[in-house]
């Protein structure tokens, strides 16, 4: 019965109908059904919001450890943002805002939402193509003879010469031991699972199924992996996204709040939210108060990860590459560790 729900579960489209995930259309109804009990007081709303904390996380590690692919969390994304923009724009009283305060929210909301859409669109040019070449099972342990074919041969060569003039110190000092031993030798990338001669700092995504140029992570709320052709528009969008949210949250609060005044830089006053005791009287106040908190949650966890990211650019590293390299450290400490117990 529910595999015959899922499969009439479909949208009018040009060309014929759509077939519609339930994973993707969940969110429509779990995003205003937690914020709308939100607005019922302070108690239900640190519940649901700690409860949506546990909730994500248990869902990603989930997601991570069985490599599903899903539309779950991309949905969850779409329809908070719808969401926030209607009530903002409906239910904050805009008479206590700025003009220019409300076209600037508007503005880097666009902006974010338009490098993190060019950073989904080009996900596909990460994938490593066909034109690489794959080479037999049978010849992936250590075998530095070339697949046959004048293409395939020459692809390989390309590779190799790419991977050894382009190296620095650094660079090399990312890799593996298997991967140095192999540029050392002469032997181009080939990958494992997929069996692809692959270039330099390309790793398999057990997600998307195939190899991924300079693979950083695959990003679970835009359902594509960050590599090497949308990694910039991806951090240009969550720093675009963390500005919209912390305006968003701070022109909402003040407005539903008594707000004071902290600076006045150029003429302009700064103002932040001061005594909010009275916000859930109202479904309007609380519902506006509720949508504010959830940007701030949403602005803590993009803070998190530009933080990361930014250590991880200071490293000149990948997060796959550093989650590599930190698992083998890990495990040769703990090997020398029982081996000096053992002696």
């Amino acid at each position: 019965m529910l595999i015959a729900f899922q499969d009439r579960l479909r949208l009018p489209w040009r060309g014929g109908a759509k077939r519609i995930s339930p994973a993707a259309v969940a969110p429509a109804f779990i995003v205003p059904l937690m914020l709308g009990l939100a607005t019922l007081n302070s108690k239900t709303a640190i519940v649901l919001m700690l409860t949506l904390v546990g909730f994500t996380i248990w869902g990603m590690e989930l997601a991570k450890r069985t490599a599903t692919r899903t539309n779950f969390f991309l949905s969850w994304l779409v329809f908070s943002v719808f969401y926030m923009i209607i009530i903002f724009e409906f239910q904050v009283p805009l008479l206590e805002l700025a003009p220019e305060e409300n076209y600037a929210l508007m503005f880097f909301s666009c902006a974010a939402l338009y490098c993190l859409y060019s950073a989904k669109a080009l996900s596909p040019l990460n994938l490593v193509s066909a034109q690489y070449g794959t080479t037999p099972k049978d010849e992936l342990p250590g075998i530095a003879e070339a697949s046959s074919g004048e293409e395939q041969a020459e692809a390989q060569t390309t590779l190799q010469m790419e991977s050894v003039l382009s190296l620095d110190d650094d660079e090399v000092g990312d890799m593996d031991t298997a991967e140095r031993s192999g540029l050392m030798h002469g032997q181009p990338n080939i990958c494992e699972i997929c069996r692809k001669v692959t270039p330099r700092r390309a790793y398999h995504c057990p997600v998307c199924g195939t190899c991924v140029k300079r693979r950083d992570h695959h990003s679970y709320w835009l359902n594509c992996c960050i590599g090497e052709r949308n990694y910039v528009w991806y951090i240009v969008g969550l720093a675009l996204s963390e500005i919209a949210l912390l305006l968003g949250a701070n022109l909402t609060l003040t407005s539903i709040c008594h707000p004071f005044m902290v600076v006045r830089p150029l003429g302009y006053p700064v103002l932040l939210p001061d005594d909010c005791s009275e916000v859930f009287e109202g479904f309007d106040l609380g519902i506006s108060f509720v949508v504010a908190c959830y940007a701030l949650l949403i602005s803590s966890y993009i803070a998190f990860i530009l933080a990361r990211q930014a250590y991880l650019w200071w490293k000149g590293s990948t997060l796959h590459e550093y989650k590599r390299t930190s698992n083998a450290a890990g495990r040769n400490r703990i090997w020398s560790n029982w081996r000096a117990i053992l002696k």
